[in-house]
This record gives structure tokens, C-alpha cells and sequence, in this order.
């Protein structure tokens, strides 16, 4: 008898790539949920770091710390989109001044836009010397397309908490 040697036929190899595809197909769904539950997270994650960095900040260093949105200047708007701003506010006015010294920029991940509502309607949160907010207890809301995606809500205190979007969310 003669021996020949193994392999795969054309028929197994076109089987073996026909169930891999079909497993793909399956999973490129579920992959990208995952990526954009990560993403959601990333975007939480880094706003609760610029929150917690400046509360700390202004306790340690027993100035107000003011948290904002802008490039080089704070916009004033309620939607957070283009950079976070974190800065020592002398005058308290919300805006960062020449003579204001800049402490941090963190620029905010794309197609994700947070909306900053509080009672006072400030585009801006500051925090005293002592942890507190200057009375801007309010909610972030976390929008990706106009819909909300989560929530950190910022107490007079200066603690902050993270939740999930409820009915009334608006983006």
C-alpha cells in the first residue's frame, strides 16, 4: 500500500472559513457595543478625575478652583464638547483671566458631549477652599447623538455621584 500524505481537501478548508465567518458575523456586533460601553466608561471616568483633581485641588490649596469648558477661554455654554479647563479663579468670576494660573487641560473624547445643568445656569463649576461648590449643586449628562448615556451629579458639598440617565435627561 502506499502512503500518502495528509492534509486538507478544499472542500474542509472552504467548510472550516464558511463556520469562521459565520462566528464573526456573530461577534463584530457585540464587539462593538463593548467598544462603545468602554468609550461611555473613558468619558465618565475623565470627567470624575477633572472633578475630583480640582475639589482636591482647591482644598489643599485653599483657593476656588474652577472646572470649565473652552479651548483657551471658558465658552459659558451648558454643552461641554472641545476641552476641560481647570484653573485657580482669584476674582471667582468663571472665566480664566490673564493673571490666572491654568492647572490642567484635558480634551474630551469625540462624539461625546456632556451638558452641565444646575440651578444657577453657570457654565462653569467652581469649588471653595473647603470642598464645597459656590452653591452649583447640578447634573452632568453624558449625550452621545442626543442621547443621554449616563449621569454624575454634583451635591452642594462638592461629592459627586454617578447614575444612570433617568426619564427626564435631555441632551
Amino acid at each position: 500500500m502506499e502512503r500518502y500524505a495528509r492534509g486538507i481537501s478544499l472542500i474542509e478548508l472552504l467548510f472550516a472559513l464558511l463556520i469562521l465567518g459565520i462566528v464573526s458575523a456573530m461577534a463584530v456586533p457585540a464587539f462593538n457595543v463593548m467598544l462603545e460601553g468602554n468609550q461611555r466608561t473613558q468619558a465618565t471616568n475623565q470627567l470624575l478625575s477633572a472633578l475630583h483633581f480640582a475639589r482636591s485641588t482647591a482644598v489643599y490649596e485653599r483657593r476656588v478652583v474652577t472646572l470649565c469648558s473652552g479651548m483657551a477661554t471658558c465658552t459659558g455654554k451648558s454643552a461641554w464638547n472641545d476641552a476641560l479647563l481647570i484653573f485657580h479663579d482669584r476674582n471667582a468670576s468663571g472665566q480664566l483671566d490673564p493673571k490666572e494660573s491654568l492647572l490642567r487641560v484635558e480634551p474630551l473624547p469625540e462624539h461625546y458631549t456632556w451638558h452641565w445643568a444646575s440651578f444657577r445656569q453657570d457654565g462653569f463649576v467652581q469649588f471653595e477652599g473647603n470642598g464645597t461648590t459656590r452653591a452649583q449643586n447640578g447634573t452632568f449628562t453624558l449625550c452621545r447623538e442626543q442621547i443621554p448615556q449616563r449621569q454624575i451629579v454634583i451635591s452642594l458639598s462638592g461629592r459627586v455621584r454617578t447614575q444612570a440617565p433617568g426619564n427626564k435627561a435631555k441632551c
